[in-house]
């Protein structure tokens, strides 16, 4: 039988071991709900509390490339497990968790969303993710909450940039992965061509439940000797070893369906309860361990404030205990989990549950709660993605001003990657955005939730800069007394992409452990801005002397005297603007990559692969992002609609002085010496960095 048959055959019937006592996919869910009210009978009491936990969790999330159907896949099994009565649809604008007027409008999901529902004996915490490339920080905040994913592919699109992303960021972080390919109803779908893609992207996929004997055998030598034997497999065997070697990472199964028509949802949830690891897996022995976890997300409630989506990873959390939250101690005043969709009041959150803390009133997402030795080592990494525009934003009228500061702090505390920027001298306020579909959304939800008209500037890419040759960086801050923080540096030039290292060869007896370390805290901060206003990195540092007070020196001092010497080392060797390039993958017919091949020359980009699938040629490129923010109108109408763009950051490169574009500097220029320091000291208006 040949691939395409194989799955045509699958797609038809996926054996389930509920085959025999129902035929639809809602009688299945609901064969589900009957057995998750059995299993939840299995409850133990914590604390001597009257509130109990489910014995098993599932939190997962879905992830995909834009267009890839993954709230529709929500709707419909959300619809077939019994929580809504009707189908929402995207296009309708009454998906359930599309709850923002301007995703309603667009057709896209902007903010993650969170959806409880229960199958085989599971309660499943599902968290639905946008799919645009300018909401990935969504995607990636994902990850601090669970413990597997569901990655939809389009059988009609296939694996996009997108979808290579999201595996590889699941790889790093030794997520468990199911796919789903999504789509099989279509007439354009291709079904074979979309399993071959994702095993060449994802070493280890397998499609499943066709390939799960030789798959499992390839990893049991018990397993193996019936498939030699072409002996009856044992079932239970292969599904112990199956989920072992998919929670370890190491292998995925493939499954197809269609969210619109519902075919393959119910094996999907069935491979979801019986494959993919539950909370309860990874949490620690003992519940008496101090609370630990991490906010994936952050919301706001007019009643009760800032609000905070937590998964907790070791301990138990109730209502007025006192949590330590970014250095700050904090007491919870109000708990609340969601079941079966519906949000309600709990006294306590149990170790691997995801509920809402309303008492962490300064928290941001990414911040971590309580202790840290239990939590995943993707918790403690933080963001990887970051913002490559950025762009002034007013108001209508100056007397909102405060407001929309008020109104994009909360949205940056929301979303971290949004990092504003406040000039207190000018009162400009610039944010940093992903892409233009963010910057287009985001006065929408600025106005729906806050009744502010924002108006963005055009954007500007987002530079780094570097030392351009290998230099010394002197400073001796003594003067005015009583200070004394003498510092010199050796800097020289880190290859593109390895950011900044930093040591302290000094002599001992030169510079003072306290000292060294508010050199080392003051390193970054120093960095923000360098000789054209943008952040510099990919620095080697080495602190190579140093000389302290006994009488005359404070800590502070230090703190001072550090980006003296550094903006010393910058000037002497010379700065080299850095510039974001993207691989951009084209899709397209034949006829049109000649002339997309010529765009891309004259957008000083360079072509690094060129390949067919099926009649169209995919074609990759790296372009720096300043030259190409608008291509994709162009792409779009060279072929007529037809084309696919995808695109992400590649890296960054040197970029000619003058084509880049250098950035007004905010706050005191550390060149201006003496300023700087009466700015620092506090003694004259002004500060050293807004």
């Amino acid at each position: 039988m040949n691939p395409r048959a194989a799955i045509n055959d699958l797609l038809t019937f996926q054996a389930s071991p509920f085959d025999h006592l129902g035929t639809s996919p809602r009688e299945r869910f609901m064969i589900y709900k009957i057995d998750a009210s059995v299993k939840r009978s299995k409850i133990h009491m914590r604390h001597s509390s009257s509130e109990v936990q489910v014995a098993s969790i599932k939190n997962i999330a879905f992830m995909a490339h834009v267009d890839a159907g993954k709230t529709t896949l929500t709707e419909r099994i959300l619809f077939e497990t019994g929580l809504t009565r009707a189908m929402g649809s995207v296009d309708e604008g009454t998906a359930r968790t599309d709850s923002l007027a301007v995703e309603r409008e667009r057709g896209i999901s902007v903010r993650a969303a969170l959806i409880s529902f229960e199958a085989g004996g599971n309660v499943i915490n599902l968290i639905d993710t946008p799919g645009h490339t300018d909401f990935f920080s969504q995607v990636e905040r994902a990850f601090f909450a669970i413990d597997a994913a569901v990655i939809l592919v389009s059988a009609v699109d296939g694996v996009q940039s997108g979808t290579e992303t999201i595996i590889e960021t699941a790889r790093e972080n030794k997520i468990p992965v199911v796919f789903f390919v999504n789509k099989c109803d279509r007439d354009t779908a291709r079904q074979a061509e979309t399993a071959s893609e994702i095993k060449c992207s994802c070493p280890g996929a397998f499609i499943y439940p066709q390939d799960d004997f030789e798959t499992a055998a390839m990893y049991d030598d018990g397993i193996m000797d019936s498939y030699i034997n072409e002996s009856a497999p044992d079932k239970k065997n292969i599904e112990t070893c199956l989920m072992k070697k998919i929670g370890a990472g190491e292998i995925c199964p493939i499954l197809f369906g269609s969210a619109a028509t519902g075919k393959g949802v119910a094996e999907l949830i069935e491979a979801v309860c019986v494959l993919l690891p539950s909370a309860d897996e990874k949490k620690p022995a003992s519940d008496s361990v101090p609370p630990s976890g991490i906010i994936f997300s952050v919301s706001h409630d007019r009643q009760f404030g800032r609000g905070a989506y937590v998964r907790l990873y070791a301990g138990n959390l109730k209502v007025k205990d006192p949590v330590e939250v970014n250095g700050s101690i904090c007491k919870v005043s109000m708990i609340k989990k969601q079941t079966n969709g519906k949000w309600s009041d709990a006294g306590t959150l149990f170790s691997g549950e995801i509920g809402l803390v309303y008492g962490f009133n300064d928290c941001i997402t990414g911040n971590i709660f309580g202790g840290r030795d239990n939590l995943p080592a993707r918790a403690l990494a933080g963001f990887v993605k970051k913002a490559l525009l950025t762009a002034q934003v007013r108001t209508d009228s100056a007397e909102n001003n405060d407001a929309l500061k008020n109104a994009l702090e909360q949205l940056a505390a929301e979303d971290p990657a949004l990092e504003l920027e406040w000039a207190r001298e000018s009162g400009v306020l610039q944010l940093n955005i992903m892409g233009f579909v963010q910057m287009e959304t985001l006065p929408a939800l600025i106005e729906e939730r806050f009744g502010l008209k924002a108006i963005f500037d055009e954007p500007e890419v987002i530079y780094k800069e570097t030392i351009a040759k290998r230099a010394e960086g002197f400073d001796a801050y003594t003067m005015p007394k009583p200070s004394w923080a003498i510092l010199k540096f050796d800097i020289k030039p880190a290859p593109h992409g390895s950011g900044v290292s930093y040591r302290c060869t000094a002599a001992a007896n030169r510079l003072r452990y306290r000292y060294r370390e508010q050199v080392a805290q003051s390193i970054l901060p120093s960095l923000k801005q360098g000789l054209y206003g943008w952040e510099v990195t990919d620095l080697d540092i080495n602190l190579v002397d140093g000389e302290d007070h006994p009488i005359h020196t404070h800590p502070l001092d230090f703190t001072i005297a550090t980006p003296l010497a550094l903006m010393n080392a910058l000037v002497n060797g010379g700065a080299v603007l850095l510039e974001p390039i993207l691989e951009i993958r084209f899709v397209a017919d034949p006829k049109y990559i000649g002339r997309v091949i010529s765009d891309v020359n004259k957008m000083r980009g360079t072509v690094t692969e060129q390949k067919f699938s099926g009649s169209q040629t995919v074609l990759f490129a790296h372009v720096p992002l300043a030259s190409s923010m608008e291509y994709s109108a162009t792409f779009a109408s060279l072929t007529s609609g037809t084309g696919v763009m995808t695109q992400r950051l590649h890296g960054y490169r040197e970029c000619p002085a003058e084509l880049g574009k250098a950035r007004q500097r905010r706050g005191v220029d550390p060149r201006d010496r003496a300023k700087y320091i009466l700015a620092a000291r506090h003694a004259m208006s002004g500060t050293v960095f807004d």
